[in-house]
């Protein structure tokens, strides 16, 4: 036989005679099919290369890693630098989330969801907690969360680009999110809601590897489960992450046999966070939060159209138009971008609708959408809060325009790069390290003056006590103070000076809040006073309290006199003097430690059920002659946590009489009590309260 019989017969269609077609180079079968293979061999080695050269371009260059490197750098030293200056001082959500959650967590142990603040998921304060057990409560420690995960945000936001499109996209939008304005908002603040940013970007990245990538590593899936709990578990927002990932599913599309895996991992990351639903849904409006800023939602189910239009218009133009109102994050309806970033991220988003073949623009269009939505349907409108999903793909967005020139001109890569991120960086820097916080709005918001304060007493050991003027929302001006003073031995006590003042025998140092408002009284009283040194933002005064008018009544209708009668034997009404207005002020003084109860930090909004007003009060009631009541005028405008023996207390306390009452004679009842439970502190004659003389209408 010749040499074909030795040749191995191929089990393959192209042996078959059916199948093959000879022309007049009279090859034979077996070489046919030789040549067959050899060009599937070829095939393969071509899809080899193109699948290497796939991977090389997904590896880091040298020049990369340098630049990934000087990233984070800038990244870090731009959420470190100034801390102390920007943010000016303390808001409430700051003090509040440190002491009551993470603090708690310390105290009481790990929690799967805080009630309190109109609802919180834990992972942030949880976090945080070991931080401040080990440094204490301060600037680094309270901040250092979130100066990590805003880093991490950038890293990934690099990584999510990188894999998405090209390493400029990747190195670009991430360069964007260091210099951000709103990016380095949530950094630099205390609170959560940057936290939600790494774990989404951890879902998402893991999503799209799972789905597209030949061979995706086996963390990947892994990776969707927790960056999916993980963001479920830091802030409200990021419960749009596995709605964003489900639907992205269809949209996206993938490789064939990844759906379930994807899908499974996806299941698993929202049942890690069934324990805390559960938790919050066992708590009666403990997760309050949603149906408080959903107002455009509740008028729609009521059939009113407007607020949701009017929400949603506003939002699709916080890029351009107006941007977050609150001062608290923003330079109040200052857009994200200039009118030529604003272009530039337009032109970013029509270069995708182009596209929309890819699969990666139409998982950044959709990741767009789904992040700025809840505006839509909440207040306030443009809230960078709300939105701050989205934070990543607007800067991914906003380096589309680079690409696509790029891509038909190489050379242009750095110059746009430059281009880009030049007017961002020379907008959002100076707008958030120098105009921001110089802003009147706020620096009252974050208590600037009073880290001045803390600052100016810790600079000055000789001060050993004073009086600070507050507005008394809460306890929260005391803790701003303790929080960034160093120094544990002065005495302050706390007054509103719109209705009181507070001192002692001698002059006492009072710092006073640059344009707060006092009453008339205390205006004269303070301006007449010798001005001292102050911090900035407030004036200083040596203050001394005036003693009762000659015309003050010091007993009751009775003639006992009012000292002789201390309420609880710890506080006494001294004087009370009345205006031609039917205003009445009163003199108190501390004579002993007054028995308050225990104090609570309570958040606020309170957990449901939860009391969180003052615990003292005075009440003050005009009553007619037949021992009706008329009017009253109830409060107490100084801190009693910190009264000391020997402080008094003067307090003004105005009545508005109703036209229909009667023209008197009037008497006075005065006292104090317990606002929460009702409880009125006694007098050492079993009385509750002084009824003294009050002049007729």
């Amino acid at each position: 036989m010749g040499e074909s019989a030795n040749l191995p017969v191929f089990n393959h269609p192209i042996v078959n005679s059916k199948y093959t077609r000879f022309d007049n180079t009279n090859k034979s079968l077996n070489q046919v099919a030789i040549m067959h293979l050899c060009g599937n061999i070829d095939a393969m080695s071509k899809n080899e290369s193109a699948l290497a050269r796939t991977e090389a371009a997904k590896r880091l260059r040298p020049w990369e890693r340098w630049a990934v490197v000087a990233l984070l750098l800038l990244t870090w030293g731009l959420r470190w630098v100034a801390l102390l200056d920007v943010p000016p001082g303390w808001r409430d959500d700051d003090l509040i989330e440190l002491y009551t959650f993470s603090w708690e967590i310390l105290e009481s142990g790990p929690q799967l969801y805080f009630s309190g603040a109109s609802g919180h998921e834990p992972l942030y304060h949880t976090l945080r907690a070991p931080l401040l057990a080990l440094a204490g409560l301060n600037q680094a420690s309270a901040r250092w969360m979130s100066t990590v995960f805003g880093t991490l945000a950038v890293l990934l936001t690099w990584a999510v680009g990188r894999r998405l499109f090209t390493r400029e996209v990747g190195l670009l939008a991430g360069g964007l999110v260091a210099v951000s304005f709103w990016a380095l908002m949530y950094s630099r603040v205390a609170i959560r809601h940057i936290g939600v940013l790494p774990w989404a970007l951890l879902a998402i990245y893991c999503g799209w590897r799972v789905l597209q990538d030949e061979n995706p590593p086996r963390p990947a899936a892994f990776g969707i489960a927790i960056g999916t709990a993980g963001a479920l578990y830091t802030y409200y927002a990021g419960r749009i992450v596995p709605a964003l990932l489900i639907v992205a599913l269809p949209f996206v599309g993938g490789r064939r046999g990844r759906r379930k895996p994807y899908l499974a991992a996806l299941t698993s990351g929202v049942l890690l966070a069934v324990p805390m639903f559960w938790a919050a849904s066992h708590i009666p409006g403990a997760d309050a939060r949603v149906s408080e800023l959903a107002v455009p939602l509740t008028a729609l189910a009521e059939g009113d159209l407007q607020p949701l239009v009017q929400t949603t218009w506003t939002t699709l133009g916080m890029m351009h138009a107006k941007g977050d109102p609150e001062w608290l994050y923003n330079i109040s309806e200052r857009p994200v971008f200039s009118l030529a970033g604003a272009l530039l991220l337009y032109i970013g988003l029509l270069t995708r609708l182009a596209h929309l073949k890819q699969a990666n623009a139409r998982l950044l269009l959709l990741w767009l959408g789904a992040g700025i939505a809840p505006a839509f349907i909440s207040l306030p409108p443009s809230s960078y809060g709300h939105t701050i999903l989205a934070l990543p793909a607007v800067y991914i967005l906003l380096a589309m325009p680079m690409k696509a020139v790029a891509r038909r001109w190489q050379w242009t890569t750095i110059p746009l790069c430059l281009l880009t991120f030049a007017p961002v960086a020379g907008r959002d820097l100076p707008d958030y390290f120098v105009k921001w916080p110089q802003q009147s709005a706020v620096q009252f918001l974050y208590r600037a003056d009073y880290r001045a304060l803390a600052g100016y007493l810790d600079a000055h050991p000789e001060i050993e006590e004073a009086a600070v003027g507050s507005l008394l929302y809460g306890v929260w001006d005391r803790v701003a103070v303790e929080t960034d003073m160093r120094r544990q031995d002065t005495t302050l006590r706390y007054v509103n000076p719109e209705r009181a003042l507070v001192g002692r025998e001698d002059p006492i140092r009072f710092y006073v809040q640059d344009g707060e408002r006092r009453a008339p009284q205390f205006q004269a009283l303070l301006d007449a006073a010798p001005r001292i040194e102050a911090p900035a933002g407030m004036q200083g005064v040596l203050l001394t309290l005036p003693e009762p008018s000659e015309d003050a009544l010091t007993a009751d209708v009775d003639g006992a006199p009012l000292a002789a009668q201390p309420f609880a034997g710890a506080l006494a009404l001294q004087a009370v003097a009345w205006d031609d207005d039917l205003t009445l002020t009163a003199w108190w003084g501390v004579i002993d430690d007054l028995p308050l109860p225990p104090e609570e930090l309570i958040p606020n909004p309170p957990p449901p059920g939860v009391y969180n007003g003052p615990r003292l009060s005075v009440y003050a009631h005009l009553i007619a002659a037949d021992g009706s009541f008329i009017t009253g005028d109830d409060g107490l405008w100084v801190d009693p946590y910190t009264l000391h023996v020997g402080d008094r207390v003067v307090q003004i306390h105005r009545f508005t009489v109703p036209g229909d009452a009667s023209g008197g004679p009037y008497t006075f009842a005065i006292g104090l009590y317990d606002p929460l439970t009702g409880e009125r502190w006694l007098r050492p004659d079993g009385t509750d309260k002084a009824i003294i003389s009050a002049p007729s209408r």
